[in-house]
């Protein structure tokens, strides 16, 4: 294991990240679970560091924070000003408002889940986010409920096409898969 995912780690650990659950198991896992997917899809670094951390300081979908937001400046030095703007935009946004009117990527902003302000974002983040949100989903799928399993798979399919084409084709073999639903 290289020192600065060794650190990386450490920080997660000293989060207690190990006993917050998230979908049966603990954050922890699940946080590495969507690093690694997003390694073994050949995402670039920052974005396979902000799979890492992507909800740390909590979502409108997972409420608990393992990490304050008044303590940011903290996990830029750990994994750079654009792994971590990445972490607080996918926190910090309504998720619907990034999978609105999907394809359009100029003027593109998403709604801040808490203040309702808008956020504008780059093409660049727009994807990542995509991304980021797409390998969130498909590494939570087998721990998910039947049901979320069904709403994962419409709403991965609908989107498949904005994201990395190493992640559209790792949504393309998931769909092959459509059954598990019912598991």
């Amino acid at each position: 294991m290289d020192e600065q995912l060794d650190s990386r780690l450490r920080f997660l650990r000293e989060a207690h990240t190990e006993t917050m659950p998230h979908t049966q198991r603990a954050l922890f896992d699940h946080l590495l679970g969507t690093r690694q997917l997003l390694v073994d899809l050949g995402a670039r670094p920052a974005l396979c560091d902000a799979g890492l951390l992507h909800s740390i300081y909590s979502t409108e979908h997972y409420e608990q924070q393992a990490f304050p937001l008044t303590r940011r400046n903290e996990v830029q030095h750990l994994i750079g000003d654009e792994a971590e703007s990445l972490v607080w935009l996918f926190c910090m946004m309504r998720r619907e408002t990034l999978l609105e009117h999907p394809g359009h990527d100029q003027n593109r902003s998403v709604e801040h889940r808490l203040t309702g302000e808008q956020i504008p974002l780059s093409p660049a983040q727009y994807r990542d986010l995509i991304t980021l949100t797409l390998a969130n989903s498909l590494e939570a799928y087998q721990t998910c409920s039947w049901y979320w399993r069904r709403v994962l798979s419409s709403t991965l399919q609908g989107y498949r096409s904005l994201a990395i084409p190493e992640v559209q084709n790792a949504i393309e073999r998931f769909r092959i898969r459509w059954w598990e639903i019912w598991k």
